[in-house]
């Protein structure tokens, strides 16, 4: 079974390497890496070239946004499975793909399966970030980096929508949680270490209210938006915004600590198949 792994670069090099070690380790053989990128000017398309120990093709030319270039990835992806790794991102370790690709091939109706991820961020705090596996109308019930489909989902569902700039995951998320039954419960978890490494600094995380106020366009235009979605924005508005005057104060321990608590209590009771909505 062929992975192929999206990776989307815009002068990318100062973190590239550790997405390319992590594909480079991986024990599953066969994997093709492909990288959407914007046109870089620093040295970035130089690296993977140079540090690359798999198969893998560039497409660099201008794109129109994320959304664009995830699109650009998925339609030229020769795999069975996608998976969407950012320029800045990880796999957890050389099994991952392995875990994947086990998952996929003993149950061969899954649509997609998903995972716990390891979040870094020095300042706010690092933790194991399990699948939180709510209601789309309360957050993101999966984290994305570690979260892989067949081709065939984006096939039933659609690409990315463009209009988005930074919750395009969590619109697609919010559009299979409309789809066919067939599509939205034939999803399992793989339990164990994470699947994935996510660095803070990443454009959703940039643009944090941006984000969040996208999610809001996104339940209100398919219909999902209602009172808990309404309660559950305005508490994490509410967080971001605390966030961003917490930090020249330099009391970062305090998001710290509730992070800690909330990845720590905050969990569901593990589950094989995904909730309905």
């Amino acid at each position: 079974m062929k992975i192929s792994v999206i990776t989307t670069t815009f002068n990318s090099a100062v973190h590239i390497d550790r997405n390319l070690k992590s594909v480079n380790e991986q024990k599953h053989r066969d994997i093709e890496q492909i990288f959407i990128d914007n046109l870089s000017t620093d040295g970035t398309l130089d690296l993977i070239k140079s540090q690359s120990r798999r198969e893998h093709r560039i497409i660099s030319e201008k794109d129109r946004g994320i959304s664009d270039a995830f699109n650009k990835g998925i339609l030229a992806a020769n795999g069975d499975v996608i998976a969407i790794l950012n320029s800045d991102d990880a796999f957890y370790s050389p099994e991952s793909l392995t875990r994947v690709h086990d998952a996929f091939t003993q149950d061969p109706t899954l649509e997609f399966v998903f995972g716990d991820m390891l979040f870094i961020d020095p300042d706010y705090g690092t933790n194991i970030r399990r699948p939180l596996l709510c209601s789309i109308t309360e957050a993101m019930p999966y984290n994305h980096p570690a979260f892989f489909v067949r081709k065939s989902f984006y096939e039933k569902l659609g690409l990315f929508d463009e209009a988005y700039r930074y919750a395009m995951d969590f619109e697609l998320i919010a559009r299979m949680y409309q789809s066919p039954t067939e599509v939205r419960l034939n999803g399992a978890q793989i339990h164990g270490e994470p699947l994935a490494i996510m660095y803070a600094g990443g454009a959703s995380w940039k643009h944090e209210l941006g984000a969040l106020n996208e999610v809001e366009r996104a339940l209100k235009s398919l219909k999902l938006w209602n009172k808990d979605a309404n309660r559950a924005l305005k508490n994490r508005k509410f967080r971001v915004q605390m966030k961003s005057l917490l930090g020249p104060l330099q009391i970062h321990f305090l998001v710290r600590l509730w992070r800690a608590w909330k990845w720590k209590k905050n969990q569901p009771a593990p589950q094989n198949k995904t909730p309905a909505l």
